[in-house]
């Protein structure tokens, strides 16, 4: 009986002593030890749908292939068109819908575009980077998606992580244009972008361009913050990115 005591204080000292360790290593904070209520949110929210796949597309004036395909954190989009232009871009999902950016080769004809699946097919909308107009692309059977309204004028107070985790401050404001809404970002560091963005059903998807690259966010619309994830593709690497890796963001009115 002594021995099996003796077993048992062993581990329990062992187990403690391993809990001061990583306590020493997370300036003894607990929070280091399990997964935070974000991680959790949004591993479940980014994966409630697959939407790898080769579609059958068609958008006004113009028909053609998009394929999908997973990579990493997010989404490789490729579109061959009939004219044979192609465009090359990357996506994010957020619950059931897909945000992309894409531009063809050149650096020309940016886009930002939400998808939702429809059985075996895809329904999206698209907008140029700097357009205040909505256009569809969707395969043959899928029914039509609209955009959502939902009251998301003024400015923002942003807070973010990039992909390596070294945290950003900002701000956000999005001005409504047409059917899209107007969307400039600043940083701390005085960084600025511009982009254009729109909602469907609960997510909001702005797309954003400097002479670089392009930008792709996502976030859940909730009742004053837009809490979400994004990420940044030099136009070089559009065509060959192999693994996406994400940031994470909030913006509060």
């Amino acid at each position: 009986m002594r021995k099996r005591w003796g077993i048992a204080a062993l581990f329990i000292g062992m187990a403690a002593l391993g809990i001061v360790w990583w306590l020493s290593l997370n300036n003894w904070s607990f929070k280091g030890m399990v997964l935070s209520k974000e991680s959790l949110y949004f591993s479940r929210r980014a994966d409630s749908v697959d939407f790898s796949g080769v579609y059958a597309i068609r958008g006004p004036g113009y028909t053609g292939t998009l394929t999908v395909r997973r990579a990493g954190d997010g989404y490789n989009l490729c579109w061959q068109l009939a004219d044979s232009s192609v465009y090359y871009g990357n996506g994010l999902a957020m619950g059931d819908v897909l945000g992309a950016v894409c531009a063809v080769q050149g650096h020309k004809h940016t886009r930002v575009l939400a998808y939702k699946k429809a059985a075996d097919g895809l329904s999206g909308l698209a907008a140029r980077m700097d357009g205040d107009k909505l256009r569809c692309e969707k395969t043959a059977n899928a029914e039509r998606i609209r955009a959502s309204n939902h009251p998301l004028t003024g400015t923002y107070t942003v807070q973010g992580s990039h992909p390596n985790q070294m945290s950003y401050k900002g701000k956000m404001m999005l001005e409504r244009t047409g059917a899209t809404y107007t969307v400039r970002c600043r940083a701390s560091d005085s960084s600025q972008y511009c982009g254009t963005g729109f909602a469907v059903d609960e997510v909001f998807v702005t797309g954003y361009s400097n002479a670089m690259g392009v930008g792709i966010a996502v976030y859940e619309i909730k009742s004053s913050s837009l809490e979400g994830r994004w990420l940044y593709t030099d136009y070089s690497r559009l065509a060959t990115t192999s693994q996406i890796r994400a940031g994470m963001e909030r913006a509060g009115k």
